[in-house]
């Protein structure tokens, strides 16, 4: 299966993003968003970054619902949901959100 293509402005793999996460892969993208493996170089343990695709982070309030929908998910608790566990901004302007990495199947 080939993964989706990085857009500019997102990291790329071997990429450190927040002198954190070291970007590791693309997990899946979909119609407004991108989602990278990466590696929490101080805690030791995988991360899932989402990042809005260029398209959608230039929609008027792209930037406001996309951190209403990481407020929204850190305000969820359960085993079946992704932590929030850190939001920010590159210098490029795109957004990211840094999530729990769960492993699992696709229910596609």
């Amino acid at each position: 299966m080939q993964q989706p293509a990085v857009p500019p402005g997102v990291p790329v793999p071997g990429d450190v993003l927040a002198g954190k996460y070291r970007i590791e892969r693309v997990l899946g993208a979909g119609g407004m968003g991108l989602v990278l493996a990466a590696w929490h170089i101080v805690l030791e343990r995988r991360v899932a970054v989402k990042f809005l695709l260029p398209e959608a982070a230039a929609l008027p309030d792209a930037g406001a619902r996309f951190l209403r929908e990481a407020r929204a998910a850190a305000a969820l608790d359960g085993q079946h949901v992704a932590r929030v566990l850190d939001v920010g901004s590159l210098d490029t302007g795109a957004t990211y959100m840094v999530l729990e990495y769960l492993t699992g199947e696709d229910l596609g």
